[in-house]
């Protein structure tokens, strides 16, 4: 009884063995180790968050949503944008420097906390230099000096011979130190030699606000957001920091014509954590891309005065080393200046 058991055992087994090797099997083995990368590359499958590190209704916000809308639509997932301001945008993208690095969380990113910052701030929990992955080159924005309308100035010529007449006499809003808005400021001051007090707010929108109730004379903001007060007639353009008019500000002459050399455009990227798959930032770039030559985007972004840019992550990753260099350069200016 107990050797007819033994041999029933071993039969069984011999079956057993004999069937785990079968080629069948060792196929669907080998399909069941072939999923993680059938997993990958089925990506994106959930949601993706975009965070903009600012307040909502700024320029950032503002092409946020729009690339967001793309993007959704290329790779059929939604793209959620979340707002996470705070620190000079430091917070935001500390945030997504933390994430994971799979391609579920990107930021929306400008000159304050991917080139400024770190010549700013002393407590940076992030490098922006090492702990970003470069995604895609989503748009420049030019920027624009504007003016209270009582305080008559009307061009960068009144602006330079009331700054000249009476020096620290005009007080200039910007949404905080080192963000663009003060960069165009201190690039002006630098290229002039004029003293105009700086009046550093917590955002566009309250620099904004003060500059129409009169409380200051000037600000420096991007087109899109000041399009609105500019048409309306409750701030004056007296300058654009671009090379050329803009065909959205009809009339108003670049600053360089004025100061030759004068150039402060801004311009918004996506990044994602460091160690983001490559076949992944490609395909979000490459969805960026799509979306950004269709007819109705490039007739949004004009009528923003944004110009769309794009292109492969590469460019973005040589545009970024440069604007750091580029900035370092003024801030280290500013500093040794004692700003």
């Amino acid at each position: 009884m107990k050797t007819t058991t033994m041999n029933t055992y071993r039969t069984a087994l011999r079956l057993a063995i004999t069937y785990l090797l079968a080629p069948t099997t060792l196929g669907a083995a080998a399909g069941l180790l072939a999923l993680p990368a059938a997993a990958a590359d089925s990506w994106p499958t959930k949601p993706i968050s975009l965070i903009v590190p600012f307040g909502p209704g700024g320029t950032t916000d503002l092409l946020a949503r729009l690339v967001a809308n793309g993007i959704s639509e290329e790779l059929k997932q939604p793209v959620i944008v979340q707002n996470k301001p705070g620190a000079g945008a430091n917070i935001g993208a500390a945030e997504v420097a933390r994430a994971a690095p799979d391609g579920y969380t990107l930021l929306m990113g400008t000159p304050g906390p991917l080139a400024i910052n770190p010549y700013i701030y002393n407590d940076m929990t992030f490098d922006p230099a090492k702990d970003f992955t470069a995604v895609s080159y989503v748009a420049d924005v030019p920027n624009v000096i504007l003016a209270n309308p009582m305080a008559n100035i009307k061009s960068i010529p009144d602006l330079l011979e009331r700054a000249r007449a009476k020096p620290g006499a005009l007080n200039w809003g910007s949404p905080g130190i080192g963000s663009t808005g003060h960069i165009q400021l201190e690039l002006l001051k630098q290229m002039t030699g004029v003293d105009i007090a700086h009046v550093p707010y917590k955002g566009a929108a309250q620099a904004t606000t003060d500059l129409i109730a009169g409380h200051i004379q000037l600000a420096g903001d991007n087109v899109p957001t000041a399009l609105e007060n500019i048409r309306a007639g409750k701030v004056v353009a007296i300058g654009v920091a671009s090379k050329n008019e803009l065909e959205v500000l009809p009339g108003v002459k670049p600053v360089a014509d004025t100061i030759p050399g004068y150039l402060m455009p801004s311009w918004f990227v996506i990044v994602a954590p460091a160690g983001t798959p490559a076949d992944i930032t490609e395909r979000i770039s490459q969805a960026i891309d799509r979306f950004e030559k269709l007819p109705s985007t490039i007739k949004r972004f004009r009528e923003l005065g944004a110009v769309p840019v794009g292109g492969k992550p590469e460019k973005l990753a040589s545009h970024l080393t440069s604007e750091r260099e580029r900035f370092g350069t003024v801030l280290q200016q500013m500093k040794g200046a004692g700003k």
